[in-house]
């Protein structure tokens, strides 16, 4: 069995680790971190993996070497084997395993630590590791084993990929702080005209939710001109708690604002914006690290319920 692929010399566990570092790492220079001599060796193993495959597994591009389509394959395999034998030699030694778990960074912050307790326990005492990214990038990094679980905007991900409803509806305020409100009257919280008088701290330009809340004032016949561009609605926070600010934020990220001064409103152009999100995994990762759906669904509820009782404020 299996003679044609072992009864030839090129393969090995250290030439497929080693690939593996370098397609994660994007080139054979970072995955090196500046060691010429490990970067000669990556180039002398990828090589031979190529003579014994018989394909090419990168490809020039402009100046740099990326991987090539063959190459990503292969990475996709190697990492679902090296985690099925890490897996294994954890299980027979009783020591837990390892799942990473990725979302935005504010529902990290929001949604995913205040709960990782609770999702500690469904998933048998699990060390967790937890990655920010974007929903594009956490869709791409389940597909490719990267990721175990994402929270992620559920239009990111196809209706035939495997999801659960973490918010079906999220509702979203405007928060201006109290000082503001008396000094300038309750029209800064209503009036769309008043709203272009704000400091407005928003999300950095090309995000969805930037441009939606650019539209929304446009409807209005009012210029989104924001005082401060951040990285992320945990940034939008922080800059209105100093009361300099004024900004949007999502339901769950509102919490606690009100005890700091800052008055909150339903900012009503948003009531269809939405954003639903949800649980989002692999099936073939989850059968191969022993995760079953009953498991998942429990992660889907704590998420939910968390999220659901975070939209009770009035």
């Amino acid at each position: 069995m299996f003679e044609t692929l072992l009864g030839e010399s090129g393969l090995s566990l250290d030439r497929l680790r080693n690939f593996l570092a370098v397609a994660e790492a994007g080139s054979i220079s970072k995955a090196a971190q500046g060691d010429a001599s490990r970067q000669a060796l990556y180039s002398r193993q990828i090589r031979e993996l190529e003579t014994f495959f018989g394909t090419q597994l990168t490809e020039r591009r402009g100046k740099g070497i990326v991987i090539s389509r063959a190459g990503a394959r292969l990475a996709a395999l190697t990492r679902e084997q090296l985690q099925g034998l890490e897996d294994f030699k954890h299980e027979q030694a009783h020591v837990a395993k390892q799942f990473v778990i990725g979302a935005s960074n504010s529902i990290l912050e929001w949604l995913v630590l205040p709960n990782l307790h609770e999702i500690v326990g469904h998933l048998d005492g699990a060390k967790l590791r937890v990655e920010a990214h974007r929903s594009m990038h956490l869709v791409e990094a389940i597909r490719e084993g990267r990721l175990d679980f994402a929270i992620v905007r559920q239009d990111a991900v196809s209706a035939s990929l495997p999801q659960a409803s973490v918010a079906k509806k999220v509702d979203f305020y405007l928060c201006v702080p109290g000082k503001m409100v008396r000094e300038h009257g309750t029209a800064l919280l209503s009036q769309p005209r008043a709203w272009s008088t704000l400091p407005l701290v928003v999300p950095t330009t090309g995000g969805q939710f930037h441009e939606t809340l650019a539209q929304s004032f446009e409807k209005h016949h009012v210029k989104l001109a924001p005082a401060v561009e951040c990285h992320s609605f945990l940034h939008v926070r922080q800059l209105i708690e100093t009361g300099h600010y004024a900004g949007v934020l999502p339901s769950w990220g509102v919490a606690g604002l009100e005890q700091s001064g800052v008055v909150l409103r339903t900012f009503a152009p948003l009531k269809d914006y939405g954003r639903p999100l949800c649980l989002h995994w692999n099936t073939r990762q989850m059968a191969r690290r022993s995760v079953d759906a009953r498991t998942l669904l429990a992660l889907a509820t704590i998420l939910s319920r968390y999220s659901k009782r975070s939209l009770k404020h009035p």
